[in-house]
């Protein structure tokens, strides 16, 4: 088992695992079903490498990005035609419209381009280019920005992408009319009508102030173009073969709850791209048969970097698999926890939260699940710019042990003195729901066992499928669930945005509001550019969830999310998190597929 990862560099530190096992040979991908298979081989070593980043800022907003299509210039490097068969761990909800998702842009990413994006053919997780923009530029007053776009870009339709688009994208991703589960993050930075034309093929965009995570925000996979003609003529966007953007493929089949399927756009406008015909997402929730599914190359990689593996099963595997499977595991841009419908009795009581925050056992869960490499769920990252040390947070009330390495003693019974005060009795009947998806299931069953031990409530799981818990989550028809996030990206805003503040997917499922305090804290960090200064007030906020109010989520530990790629599967890179670099324009297989 490997060692705690120790430091996350600056923003973020990377990490390849090289497997010392070898077994297998690579079975030649095919577009047929994967079948049953079997489980990792158990006590195998891996030894974690970090890359080569290093300490620094955000990539700079003033960066002139190269051309989009310099790739494709020296295409005689790839190689051209096959369909790469993928693993999906969860099959989406039917909506496809590419501004209101919430794990659905892992299977129609490929149909849009952004107007910039990050660099998919590098190991510099700094590097931010131009998509549908050749180039972009800070003015002086540093909230005004340029954006040229190139002028062969083109709607799947043939017309052309032009700045009336890119506006009404723009205006799009902040719609509060209508549901907007991942996007409206950006709304403390970008404003409705803030974006206006300048000719066909410069648009220039406002902040709503100094926003040092505006632009690496705005190269994540979420933040995508689309045709202002496509979205206003009531297309049906619950059908899948209906997705019209401008990126390297189009969408073709879906078989409910089976596959989805994409193929090659011949007519991209970034020539000699993509390298591959197409692409099939087979959905396979059993842990089973998606090792066996990889192992034997009936699947090449995974759709984004989440399988349905805890970190334990990935490095398993990784390490049986070494000579047919690279293992990128991605830090800081997922956590796993418990999801609280704060709009219910007895859990819009805040010492009824306060109590569960103080019962979780955390170390027992990254003990079984974390790998010997999670990071302590702390409500912010640790170990980061940002966060506290995991040193500092393991002598908190609610992460600390007993010297023996049982459950702190005095947490139990502060939990249990709070219940009382709320009029929660022992035997409370509690249901926690989780999604067949990732770990869901296992976690909450162990947190069913917790809250039985430490506060005798009855406890029971309810196993449901992904898509009707993301119905039941948006109509507040649930108790608490197992549940977990994927961040656009591992920085404050994203994470803060998303599960604490409004509009952000984990507010919309839990109902919680944050205190204005609250609000000020958010606003004060998002605009302050001396990176010491922000980091004191974001450690105020964490300060305010982990001793006032954890809100809608208490986090069990910080999980290492997995992007399984077979060694046929040519130039991929480590994505810098897990929303992004997923149009798959730029690999190839080799040998063929």
């Amino acid at each position: 088992m490997l060692n705690r990862v120790s430091r996350f560099v600056a923003y973020r530190l990377f990490i390849t695992l090289a497997g010392t096992v070898a077994l297998a040979s690579v079975v030649a991908c095919g577009a047929t079903a994967p079948t049953e298979g079997t489980a990792p081989a158990a006590d195998t070593t891996a030894v974690a490498q970090p890359a080569a980043s290093t300490a620094g800022d955000s990539p700079a907003p003033t960066a002139i990005p190269v051309q989009a299509n310099e790739a494709a210039q020296t295409a005689d490097r790839g190689k051209y035609g096959g369909i790469v068969p993928m693993h999906d761990y969860a099959f989406p909800n039917l909506i496809w419209h590419p501004h209101e998702f919430s794990n659905q842009f892992k299977n129609n990413s490929a149909i849009y381009n952004g107007l910039i994006e990050y660099n998919a053919e590098t190991d510099d997780p700094y590097d931010i280019r131009g998509d549908l923009a050749e180039s972009w530029e800070l003015q002086p007053d540093g909230v005004t920005y340029v954006f040229h776009l190139h002028e062969n870009a083109m709607w799947h339709d043939g017309t052309p992408v032009t700045a009336v688009d890119v506006v009404h994208s723009m205006d799009s991703l902040v719609n509060t009319d209508v549901s907007r589960p991942q996007t409206l993050i950006i709304a403390p930075y970008y404003s409705a009508g803030n974006a206006r034309v300048i000719d066909d093929y410069t648009v220039e965009i406002q902040t709503n102030n100094p926003a040092p995570d505006f632009i690496p925000m705005l190269a994540a996979d979420a933040f995508k173009m689309m045709s202002k003609t496509w979205d206003e003529s009531g297309v049906d966007t619950s059908k899948w073969e209906n997705g019209m953007g401008s990126g390297p493929f189009v969408p073709t089949q879906l078989a409910k709850d089976v596959s989805i399927e994409l193929a090659r756009n011949d007519n991209y406008w970034k020539e000699g791209l993509p390298y591959i015909d197409g692409i099939i997402h087979y959905y396979i929730a059993d842990k089973g048969t998606a090792i066996g599914a990889y192992r034997t190359g009936q699947v090449l990689m995974t759709t984004f970097p989440v399988t349905n593996l805890s970190n334990t099963e990935i490095l398993e595997l990784q390490a049986a698999e070494a000579d047919i499977l690279d293992v990128y595991l991605i830090p800081n841009t997922s956590l796993l926890g418990t999801l609280i419908n704060t709009t219910i009795e007895p859990f819009n009581d805040v010492r009824v939260r306060r109590a569960m925050h103080l019962a979780v056992d955390r170390a027992e869960f990254r003990t079984i699940f974390g790998g010997g490499i999670a990071p302590v769920g702390t409500p912010l990252p640790p170990d980061t710019w940002f966060g506290r040390t995991e040193e500092e947070a393991l002598q908190l009330p609610g992460f600390r042990s007993e010297a023996d390495g049982s459950k702190h003693q005095g947490d139990i019974e502060e939990a249990k003195r709070l219940l009382a005060e709320a009029g929660v009795p022992e035997g409370f009947e509690l249901n926690i729901m989780a999604r067949t998806a990732v770990e869901y299931v296992d976690l909450a069953q162990l947190l069913a066992d917790q809250f039985r031990r430490y506060l005798g409530w009855e406890a029971t799981v309810q196993p449901i499928d992904s898509a009707t818990g993301f119905t039941r989550y948006k109509e507040h028809d649930y108790q608490i669930a197992a549940q977990g996030t994927a961040l656009l990206l591992g920085e404050p805003d994203p994470i803060i945005g998303k599960i604490f503040m409004p509009g952000g997917l984990w507010i919309q499922w839990s109902g919680w509001e944050a205190p204005e305090q609250f609000h000020e804290w958010f606003n004060a960090q998002s605009q302050e550019l001396d990176r010491t200064k922000r980091a004191a007030i974001l450690r105020e906020m964490e300060d305010w969830m982990l001793t006032v109010d954890p809100g809608p989520l208490l986090v069990y530990y910080w999980s290492f999310r997995d992007q399984i790629v077979n060694k046929q599967i040519q130039n991929y890179h480590m994505p810098v998190s897990l929303w992004v670099q997923l149009k798959h324009e730029y690999i190839w297989c080799d040998p063929a597929c």
